[in-house]
């Protein structure tokens, strides 16, 4: 029976494989050292380890003598002065000559007196302040602060008790502020839909609005999505407190309302519906309240010249109040006369109102967020190398609301 033709085949390899670890077997015996090169373990192991001692008497320490008790002599009355002990002098010892220069004689230490000393029994006073060292030019002790205290003595008129006729009146003025406070806010309600407060309203946005320096950088802000963090923040503290994060529900249905009607438990179309979700969510958070308020109150005469504006309640911003402070008093100085239903026979006119800063956060960035409440990420190339201007495309608005008129 003659092989098969694969069997032909793999004979040139399989001689090659034979004849390969014959040759790695003979290189392995060849480089392998005799028995009579290799050391022997046993002579290895028979060979001692050398080890010298060197033994040195050293003499015993004989015990110290005992030493007999000291006896105290009676101690002398203080009257009486003790003689110095003398002393033995010491031994001449050979100095080495030293080759340094001698050292000058220090000057005698002047002694200061102790602190307090030569002032009786006065205690010393304690300073809380700590001041410059004495070796700093024109540095001095700290200035004492001024005392706005007073003294109190028996007798002292504001230690009386207030009569029943003062705390009659006292209450009578509280009472009638809180009416005239609130009747003002209703007052507010109703008039305030007149033109002229109308005028008054566009005149102060305008005027804040075009005014160089009211810019949101101009004003400190640096993070364009200030807004939406500080809505954030009220959302999550009022919905600590009673459950409900506020805000009015939109008017009609919502993109992800429509999306989980028309796609249902899709697990599909749960993506999408989650970035329609987190937009909606922060164009309500972009909406809900201003960034920054201040409630100014302004006085205006019969003939429409503004008499007095003042800042009662600040919002926290140093520039954007003294931005307001600046602005509103040269946008109302050319007001017509306020309408007679609103002075109501007085010589003068009162309203307060509350100025917004509104921060909006740019489509682009809003944009990118929801792609990662959604799990993706496609942040724009200006968010990443060039966010200052991410900030420039901000939109800072300024609005204006009546408050009260008086």
């Amino acid at each position: 029976m003659k092989p098969g033709p694969s069997r032909l085949r793999l004979a040139p390899a399989l001689l090659a494989s034979v004849l390969l670890h014959l040759a790695i077997a003979l290189w392995l015996w060849l480089s392998e050292p005799r028995a009579s090169e290799r050391p022997s373990p046993v002579a290895e192991r028979a060979q001692p380890n050398l080890v010298e001692l060197d033994f040195t008497d050293v003499p015993l320490a004989s015990p110290p003598p005992p030493q007999a008790p000291a006896t105290h002599a009676p101690s002398p009355p203080r009257s009486v002065i003790r003689p110095a002990r003398r002393q033995k002098p010491a031994e001449p010892v050979a100095e080495r000559p030293s080759t340094a220069e001698p050292t000058p004689p220090q000057p005698p230490r002047e002694e200061r007196p102790a602190a307090g000393a030569g002032e009786g029994d006065a205690p010393r006073k304690l300073v809380l302040v700590p001041s410059w060292p004495a070796g700093v030019p024109g540095a001095g002790s700290p200035a004492e602060p001024e005392s706005r205290g007073r003294t109190l003595h028996p007798g002292d008129p504001s230690l009386e008790p207030e009569s029943i006729a003062e705390t009659g009146e006292r209450l009578t003025a509280r009472v009638q502020d809180w009416a005239d406070d609130g009747a003002a806010s209703a007052r507010a309600g109703g008039i305030g839909q007149h033109p002229y407060f109308d005028a008054v309203r566009g005149s102060m946005e305008g005027a804040l609005g075009k005014t160089e320096g009211g810019d949101a950088r101009d004003l400190g802000i640096r993070n364009p999505m200030a807004g939406i963090v500080k809505s954030y923040t009220q959302a999550a503290e009022q919905y600590a407190k009673t459950g409900n994060p506020g805000g009015t529900p939109p008017p009609v249905p919502q993109q992800s309302e429509k999306l989980a009607q028309l796609f249902g438990n899709e697990p599909a179309a749960n993506r999408l519906r989650i970035m329609a979700q987190a937009r909606e969510t922060l164009d309500a958070l972009n909406n809900r309240s201003a960034l920054l308020t201040v409630t100014l109150e302004v006085r205006q005469a019969r003939n429409g010249e503004l008499l007095d504006a003042k800042l009662t309640e600040l919002s926290g911003n140093d520039r954007f109040d003294a931005f307001v402070l600046r602005v509103v008093p040269g946008a109302l100085g050319g007001m017509t006369p306020p309408p007679e239903m609103a002075l109501r026979g007085r010589d003068f006119l009162r309203t307060q109102w509350q100025v917004e800063g509104w921060l909006y956060t740019p489509p682009e960035m809003m944009k990118a967020v929801s792609s990662l409440a959604a799990g993706q990420l496609s942040l724009p190339l200006d968010l990443i190398f060039q966010p200052e201007k991410v900030m420039e495309r901000s939109r800072f608005e300024y609005r204006a609301r009546l408050l009260k008129v008086y």
